[in-house]
Protein backbone atom coordinates (compact mmCIF):
# COMPACT_ATOMS: atom_id res chain seq x y z
CA UNK A 1 0.00 0.00 0.00
CA UNK A 2 1.18 3.65 -1.32
CA UNK A 3 1.44 6.62 1.16
CA UNK A 4 -1.07 9.22 0.21
CA UNK A 5 0.61 12.31 -1.96
CA UNK A 6 0.68 15.32 0.30
CA UNK A 7 -0.97 18.41 -1.08
CA UNK A 8 0.84 21.03 -2.81
CA UNK A 9 1.04 24.48 -1.26
CA UNK A 10 -0.77 25.78 -4.13
CA UNK A 11 -3.56 23.31 -3.52
CA UNK A 12 -3.37 24.05 0.49
CA UNK A 13 -3.32 27.91 -0.52
CA UNK A 14 -5.97 27.21 -3.28
CA UNK A 15 -8.21 25.98 -0.75
CA UNK A 16 -7.41 28.57 1.93
CA UNK A 17 -8.98 30.82 0.16
CA UNK A 18 -12.31 29.00 -0.86
CA UNK A 19 -12.38 28.63 2.80
CA UNK A 20 -12.10 32.58 3.24
CA UNK A 21 -15.09 33.33 0.32
CA UNK A 22 -17.43 30.42 1.91
CA UNK A 23 -17.17 32.15 5.49
CA UNK A 24 -17.60 35.52 3.99
CA UNK A 25 -20.35 34.53 2.24
CA UNK A 26 -21.93 32.74 5.11
CA UNK A 27 -21.05 36.04 7.48
CA UNK A 28 -23.06 38.32 4.84
CA UNK A 29 -25.96 35.76 4.90
CA UNK A 30 -25.88 35.92 8.96
CA UNK A 31 -25.40 39.86 8.81
CA UNK A 32 -28.58 39.94 6.37
CA UNK A 33 -30.79 37.72 8.98
CA UNK A 34 -29.69 39.73 11.76
CA UNK A 35 -30.40 43.04 10.35
CA UNK A 36 -34.13 43.15 11.26
CA UNK A 37 -33.82 41.73 14.43
CA UNK A 38 -30.86 44.40 15.64
CA UNK A 39 -33.65 47.22 13.87
CA UNK A 40 -36.22 45.80 16.46
CA UNK A 41 -33.93 45.50 19.46
CA UNK A 42 -33.02 49.73 18.38
CA UNK A 43 -37.04 50.46 18.84
CA UNK A 44 -37.43 48.55 21.93
CA UNK A 45 -34.69 50.57 23.55
CA UNK A 46 -35.82 53.78 22.26
CA UNK A 47 -39.03 53.00 23.40
CA UNK A 48 -37.89 52.34 26.51
CA UNK A 49 -35.60 55.00 26.73
CA UNK A 50 -38.24 57.71 25.57
CA UNK A 51 -40.68 56.85 28.25
CA UNK A 52 -37.92 56.97 30.80
CA UNK A 53 -37.45 60.11 30.08
CA UNK A 54 -40.91 61.77 29.69
CA UNK A 55 -41.77 60.17 33.11
CA UNK A 56 -38.45 61.30 34.58
CA UNK A 57 -37.38 58.26 36.14
CA UNK A 58 -33.82 56.85 36.20
CA UNK A 59 -34.61 53.16 36.25
CA UNK A 60 -37.60 50.61 35.84
CA UNK A 61 -38.33 47.39 37.04
CA UNK A 62 -40.94 44.92 35.86
CA UNK A 63 -43.01 43.67 38.92
CA UNK A 64 -43.94 40.43 36.54
CA UNK A 65 -40.45 39.22 35.08
CA UNK A 66 -38.11 41.20 37.40
CA UNK A 67 -36.52 42.72 34.31
CA UNK A 68 -34.82 45.76 35.17
CA UNK A 69 -33.44 48.90 33.17
CA UNK A 70 -31.56 51.57 34.78
CA UNK A 71 -29.46 55.10 33.42
CA UNK A 72 -25.63 54.63 33.45
CA UNK A 73 -23.27 57.80 32.69
CA UNK A 74 -20.46 56.75 30.01
CA UNK A 75 -17.55 59.00 29.17
CA UNK A 76 -14.97 59.54 27.04
CA UNK A 77 -11.47 61.42 26.98
CA UNK A 78 -9.54 61.74 23.63
CA UNK A 79 -6.46 63.16 22.87
CA UNK A 80 -6.57 65.95 20.32
CA UNK A 81 -3.19 67.23 20.65
CA UNK A 82 -0.50 64.93 22.67
CA UNK A 83 2.17 67.90 22.73
CA UNK A 84 -0.75 70.22 24.58
CA UNK A 85 -0.95 66.95 26.42
CA UNK A 86 2.68 66.89 27.30
CA UNK A 87 2.99 70.13 27.92
CA UNK A 88 0.13 70.48 30.28
CA UNK A 89 1.56 67.16 32.13
CA UNK A 90 5.40 68.81 32.45
CA UNK A 91 4.21 72.10 33.72
CA UNK A 92 1.62 70.71 36.08
CA UNK A 93 4.16 68.25 37.61
CA UNK A 94 7.87 69.43 36.41
CA UNK A 95 10.80 67.01 36.62
CA UNK A 96 11.64 66.40 40.16
CA UNK A 97 15.11 67.63 41.62
CA UNK A 98 16.31 64.00 42.63
CA UNK A 99 16.56 63.07 38.57
CA UNK A 100 19.42 66.15 38.64
CA UNK A 101 21.16 64.43 41.68
CA UNK A 102 21.81 60.99 39.53
CA UNK A 103 24.13 60.67 36.52
CA UNK A 104 24.02 57.81 34.12
CA UNK A 105 26.41 57.88 31.40
CA UNK A 106 27.73 61.36 32.50
CA UNK A 107 24.18 62.79 31.81
CA UNK A 108 21.57 63.60 34.49
CA UNK A 109 18.90 62.00 34.92
CA UNK A 110 16.76 65.33 34.02
CA UNK A 111 18.39 66.50 31.17
CA UNK A 112 18.16 62.92 29.96
CA UNK A 113 14.35 63.04 30.18
CA UNK A 114 14.07 66.60 28.54
CA UNK A 115 15.91 65.32 25.98
CA UNK A 116 13.71 62.29 25.05
CA UNK A 117 10.78 64.62 25.29
CA UNK A 118 12.54 67.22 23.10
CA UNK A 119 13.45 64.20 20.36
CA UNK A 120 9.85 63.15 20.92
CA UNK A 121 8.53 66.42 19.79
CA UNK A 122 11.42 67.25 17.05
CA UNK A 123 10.71 64.03 15.36
CA UNK A 124 6.78 63.58 16.20
CA UNK A 125 7.49 59.92 17.65
CA UNK A 126 4.06 60.24 19.45
CA UNK A 127 2.79 57.20 17.71
CA UNK A 128 5.49 55.46 19.63
CA UNK A 129 3.15 55.90 22.64
CA UNK A 130 -0.02 55.30 23.22
CA UNK A 131 -2.82 58.40 22.29
CA UNK A 132 -4.41 58.02 25.18
CA UNK A 133 -4.90 59.96 28.90
CA UNK A 134 -6.12 58.52 31.90
CA UNK A 135 -9.99 58.45 32.04
CA UNK A 136 -10.02 59.33 36.02
CA UNK A 137 -6.95 61.70 35.90
CA UNK A 138 -8.98 63.68 33.55
CA UNK A 139 -12.08 63.45 35.19
CA UNK A 140 -10.63 64.45 38.14
CA UNK A 141 -9.00 67.28 36.80
CA UNK A 142 -12.41 68.71 34.86
CA UNK A 143 -13.89 68.66 37.86
CA UNK A 144 -11.56 70.00 39.58
CA UNK A 145 -10.72 72.68 36.94
CA UNK A 146 -14.20 73.07 35.05
CA UNK A 147 -12.24 72.16 31.66
CA UNK A 148 -10.74 68.81 30.39
CA UNK A 149 -6.96 69.12 30.37
CA UNK A 150 -5.38 71.13 27.17
CA UNK A 151 -4.81 68.84 24.11
CA UNK A 152 -7.99 66.46 25.23
CA UNK A 153 -11.63 66.75 24.46
CA UNK A 154 -14.33 65.21 26.85
CA UNK A 155 -17.54 63.79 26.27
CA UNK A 156 -20.54 62.19 28.33
CA UNK A 157 -23.76 60.76 27.88
CA UNK A 158 -26.18 58.65 29.60
CA UNK A 159 -27.01 55.34 28.33
CA UNK A 160 -29.21 52.17 29.61
CA UNK A 161 -28.08 48.87 30.82
CA UNK A 162 -30.39 46.34 31.18
CA UNK A 163 -30.81 43.65 33.59
CA UNK A 164 -32.67 40.68 33.26
CA UNK A 165 -34.59 39.29 35.99
CA UNK A 166 -34.06 35.87 37.14
CA UNK A 167 -36.96 33.01 36.27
Amino acid sequence: MTEPEAPSLDDVMTRRFELDEQIAIIQGQQKLALEPLAEELKLCETYIKNELNTSGAQSWKSQTTGHMTFFTTKDSVKVENMDDVIGYMLAAAPIPDFFYDAITDGVPHGESWTNIINHIRTHGLWSLLNNAVNKSTAKEIIERDNAPPPGTSYSSYRDLSWKRGKK
